[in-house]
């Protein structure tokens, strides 16, 4: 690119942003001012300019409010922009209404500017940001990038995009970097990175879990903090008590019915909002963030593992609303009925290749595409190493006559002769055997990564006692279980070998309660639980409260005293479960992924006899190749299952039984 010859241009870009071009050392740079209803008067100085369909002679030839070229404004990690990207476009934009401080009130400004993506991001259960559309196009463009932590690549040469009416869910073994990706996007974390991450539009991010959120605060106050809008804060400071009439009265003029609207919708009741967000459960603190969610109203929208708690009335509202949503949706789920209902591409995070690859349609399409590129990639590599046998043979026979030609000493009479014909045989040799090692470096070089076949997860427990007799099952009669008021009452079944009893309700109705019940970690208040001969009870608990988390996978299988493995047996075992690169084996849990942690204690259980298995959402947080193997590992274990599900295709695949406590509501 030439800078000398444009010295210093100002013009009037698409949205009504005013542009000036000018030189500074050799090197294009730009000034930008906002003239729009996020960003007005803000000034930005000293941006690097790259152009994308447009050149210099152009732009100097374009009137000053010619606006026929757009701008894209590249943020950095912190959300401040470093580049100008100026674009040229077929047709002028028109009808550029320049939005002025001067014109708008007080609290609209005050709102527009809380909304700009060049202000603070806003984190309290939702993350939210409004990064400032110049070019006027909504949607996500990261290109080439790079991150690693320590030692461990998490992308290399990464891209991904999104626009309007996209909804992608990005699958990928657990710890291949899915959340962190989100986080990266969301803003939330600050990562050095190398790359292009450009994103237009408003952003709001739901994590999997709430730490920022006061939990002494009432749930309604949650949800309205949660909206970021300066009104109801203000609102929030008010001396008034929650759901007095006064209070409703002030709250139903900044939107309050649409709020109570939206959580009647999703299954929050009066009552919940009225107790502290601290004291609700899992599943009703992710409704009360989607519920606020719904009312933000975004353009793009991040969530991460947003079922992995809620109930059946939950996750059904939320397959509706994603379905209705007409911005873009970028999801990491484990729930597949969700995906198949909702997304339109599926986006898989490779450990081995560190990028994405793009998968049309729903989950079933997915894993029919992904196991025939798998055996494409196997045949593939077979190609590619056969080929490399061939070059590499080819190469050293070349060398060789390389090697025999220097030693060979000439008889010809005619010696000029003779050395200028050895000279172009030689030089021949040299080319050739060059050529062929270049082959052999490239061939090398592109050599598919295919990704290592998990071996089928067996039981062989026939020897151990718990399996050895006769006769095993559970019986539960008439248990009832109340705290502060009642929870269930008058549960009663009876389960015996090869028994798989899912366990459904809503969120709170008691479904880990009761497991506890079973695994006499609860008392009930009525009824009793009896389990026959050598049982030995293996308990998966969905918050992993009993994981010792300074250990790594293979200390867990080595140091427990029911399994005493080695270490060979420990690595094998982890990896049929999904654990298998070094960094997952030797590092502490604490380190790793929640699927990666739940998969190591699911193997644990298995390999210590369990003969009847206690699983709380055991589908929650492990990555999809993982599931499918554990599931069907599942269904050809030899003892009971009970399980506390709300994945609807966990529940059909493995579930024999199925028990609503719906039912047996007191």
């Amino acid at each position: 690119m030439n800078t000398e010859t444009l010295s210093r241009t100002e013009l009037i870009v698409q949205g009504g942003h005013n542009v000036i071009i000018y030189n500074e050392a050799k090197k294009l740079k730009a000034e930008v001012i906002l003239n729009n209803a996020q960003g007005v008067g803000k000034h930005y100085k000293d941006l690097d300019v790259s152009m994308d369909g447009a050149d210099l002679s152009y732009v100097r030839s374009l009137g000053p409010e010619s606006q026929t070229l757009h701008v894209d404004v590249c943020l950095d990690k912190h959300g401040e922009p470093v580049k100008l990207v100026i674009c040229k476009n077929a047709s002028p934009f028109v009808n550029v209404e320049k939005v002025s401080q001067e014109n708008l009130p007080e609290k609209e400004l005050e709102k527009q500017l809380l909304k700009s993506s060049l202000s603070p991001l806003h984190g309290y259960g939702i993350y939210y940001r409004d990064f400032v559309s110049s070019s006027g196009t909504i949607g996500i463009s990261v290109c080439n990038l790079d991150l690693s932590f320590e030692k461990k690549c998490l992308f290399a040469g990464l891209d991904f995009s999104l626009s309007l009416g996209d909804k992608v869910t990005i699958v990928g073994d657990n710890g291949s970097g899915k959340t962190t990706f989100l986080k990266l996007i969301s803003g939330i974390e600050e990562y050095t990175y190398s790359g292009s991450v450009v994103i237009e539009g408003r952003i709001a991010y739901l994590p999997q879990h709430f730490e920022d959120v006061s939990g002494d605060d009432l749930a309604i106050v949650t949800l309205l903090r949660s909206l970021y809008d300066p009104d109801i804060d203000e609102f929030l400071t008010k001396p008034h008590k929650p759901f007095a009439s006064e209070w409703l009265q002030e709250l139903n003029t900044l939107g309050g019915h649409e709020t109570f609207k939206q959580a009647n919708h999703i299954g929050l009741s009066t009552d919940l909002l009225k107790m502290p967000f601290k004291f609700l459960s899992g599943g009703e603190k992710t409704k009360v963030m989607l519920c606020a969610l719904s009312i933000l109203e975004p353009d793009i929208i991040l969530l991460d593992e947003p079922t992995n708690c809620l109930d059946w009335r939950g996750i059904e509202w939320l397959e509706s609303f994603l379905k209705n949503f007409d911005g873009g949706v970028v999801m990491v789920t484990h729930d597949r009925s969700l995906i198949n209902a909702v997304s339109n591409r599926i986006s898989e995070l490779s450990p081995h290749t560190k990028k994405f690859t793009h998968f049309k349609g729903q989950y079933k399409h997915y894993v029919e595409e992904e196991d025939k590129r798998w055996q494409r990639q196997i045949e593939e590599r077979k190609h590619q190493e056969k080929e490399l046998k061939k070059l590499t043979l080819k190469a050293n026979q070349a060398k060789g006559k390389v090697k025999s030609r220097i030693v060979r000493s000439g008889t010809d009479r005619d010696k000029l002769s003779y050395n200028n014909k050895e000279q172009r045989a030689q030089k021949g040799v040299n080319r050739a055997f060059a050529q062929l090692s270049d082959k052999v470096e490239q061939l090398t070089d592109d050599l598919v990564d295919v990704i290592p076949e998990r071996r089928h997860i067996s039981f062989d427990f026939e020897d151990s006692p718990a399996f050895s007799a006769s006769i095993l099952n559970i019986e539960v009669s008439k248990v009832s279980k109340s705290f502060e008021s009642p929870l269930f009452e008058n549960i009663s079944f009876t389960l015996s070998k090869g028994d798989r009893l899912i366990i459904q309700g809503p969120n709170g109705s008691g479904k880990s309660t009761l497991m506890k019940i079973i695994m006499s970690l609860i008392k009930p208040d009525e009824g009793s639980v009896t389990i026959s001969g050598n049982a030995k009870i293996g308990y998966l608990d969905q918050e992993q409260e009993s994981l010792p988390l300074d250990k790594s996978p293979i200390s867990l299988l080595k140091k427990d005293s029911s399994i005493n493995a080695t270490d060979a047996n420990a690595i094998t075992n982890l990896r049929n479960f999904g654990i298998y690169t070094w960094h997952d084996l030797k590092n502490s849990l604490r380190t790793l992924s929640i699927g990666c942690r739940r998969k190591a204690q699911l193997c644990q259980l298995i390999l210590r006899g369990s003969s009847i298995l206690l699983l709380d959402e055991p589908s929650n947080h492990i990555d999809f190749p993982s599931l499918e193997f554990i599931e069907d590992a599942l269904l050809t274990f030899p003892g009971i299952i009970i399980a506390a599900t709300h994945d609807r295709y966990f529940t059909e695949k493995v579930g024999t039984r199925i028990l609503d406590l719906a039912d047996y509501k007191a």
